[in-house]
């Protein structure tokens, strides 16, 4: 009798490894494609709150960097160190292009009011351009 529920049970907990490993390998997969995105979604977010920051100082005429674009910046590169796994398409040139963006974007914040500025802020607009395109996320 004992022989008999070891075999059931055996059978049973094979059952159920047959269907908890394949799951476990798909949840990883799923939770690292998760993690991609999130990354280049806060990513994008800085860029933005950083762009907003420097349109105003810009439109204000103010030579002095404001606290405001300041933090921003440092948020931004700050997410630029993101990570992709190989999931996502163009993962090594995306985390290229985001490193590019943010240093473009510190470059320009350090030459507001300077000669150069637009030239800088040009390079820094193609830059998220060439991210977006890459990661499928036009605005």
């Amino acid at each position: 009798m004992s022989a008999n529920i070891t075999k059931k049970s055996r059978r049973w907990i094979i059952f159920v490894l047959i269907l908890a490993v394949p799951a476990g390998v798909l949840m990883c997969f799923y939770r690292m494609y998760h993690d991609d995105i999130t990354a280049l979604k806060r990513f994008m977010a800085s860029y933005d709150r950083f762009d907003r920051a420097v349109s105003l100082n810009g439109d204000s005429g103010r030579t002095e960097v404001s606290d405001k674009a300041g933090e921003a910046v440092i948020e931004l590169q700050a997410r630029a160190s993101l990570r992709l796994s190989s999931l996502i398409k163009n993962d090594g040139e995306l985390m290229k292009q985001a490193r590019e963006a943010a240093d473009l974007a510190r470059r320009e914040l350090e030459s507001l009011g300077m000669e150069g500025h637009s030239l800088i802020h040009e390079k820094r607009i193609a830059a998220f351009d060439r991210f977006q395109e890459l990661s499928g996320r036009r605005r």
